[in-house]
């Protein structure tokens, strides 16, 4: 009986597993749509290039900054959120493209 009643115990106290989330983030007239993310730690975004043009994914945020490069049409790209933190996604060849992003823990 004690036996199990300790198991109980640390089983109750052992932290739930929370599951990565996949956000989708559509390419289409020069926008991102949504154009705000938030998300965790862990989750990952996937942009989709619903367009009839090339876009890019790039991060100018110092501590963040990463270029995924050009995607053309039809093809998606996959950015893992690695730590907190908030930062802007731009298109290289869209100035008016942003995505704001926060990543909480």
């Amino acid at each position: 009986m004690r036996r199990c009643l300790g198991l109980a115990l640390l089983v109750t106290s052992l932290p739930l597993a929370v599951e990565a989330a996949e956000i989708t983030v559509r390419m289409a007239g020069a926008n991102y749509e949504p154009a705000t993310v938030q998300a965790r730690a862990g989750d990952q975004i996937v942009f989709v290039n619903d367009d009839g043009v090339d876009h890019d994914v790039f991060v100018p945020t110092a501590g963040f900054g990463v270029d995924l490069g050009k995607q053309a049409p039809g093809t998606t790209s996959v950015l893992p959120l690695a730590k907190p933190g908030r930062f802007e996604v731009e298109c290289v060849f869209h100035a008016q493209m942003h995505l704001e992003v926060l990543v909480v823990e």
